[in-house]
């Protein structure tokens, strides 16, 4: 449930995160909360380890790649949005053709980032 709420955040000014691990390549950009428009408030953007929404930051403070699947990664997260700070982890998945993001939780939650134009 604080995931899902964690992805509809949108009203806020955006939150700093301090540099993570970087994921690979393909990864980073510009993302919506799947069903949200990209704009200045549904945006999130990944760069260098840091996944930057309007309420919310998450940091990349580990990584595992998943041999033979580029576009899979295991990461240990720092999050902060809400007024809280906490950890998780996740399995996030890049689809084959660059345009959404999914975060598998070990909770067996879902979240989908879809890419930006």
């Amino acid at each position: 449930m604080i995931r899902l709420l964690l992805a509809l955040m949108t009203l806020a000014s955006p939150a700093i995160a301090d540099e993570g691990v970087a994921l690979p390549a393909g990864f980073d950009g510009v993302y919506a909360t799947e069903g949200l428009v990209c704009d200045s408030l549904g945006r999130v953007e990944i760069r260098d380890g840091a996944m930057v929404g309007a309420e919310f930051a998450m940091t990349v403070t580990d990584l595992i790649e998943v041999p033979g699947d580029p576009n899979k990664v295991e990461v240990s997260l720092s999050i902060a949005g809400g007024g809280g700070e906490w950890t998780d982890s996740a399995v996030l998945t890049l689809s084959g053709d660059g345009q959404s993001l999914r975060f598998d939780y070990p909770d067996s939650s879902t979240v989908m980032w879809s890419r930006c134009g």
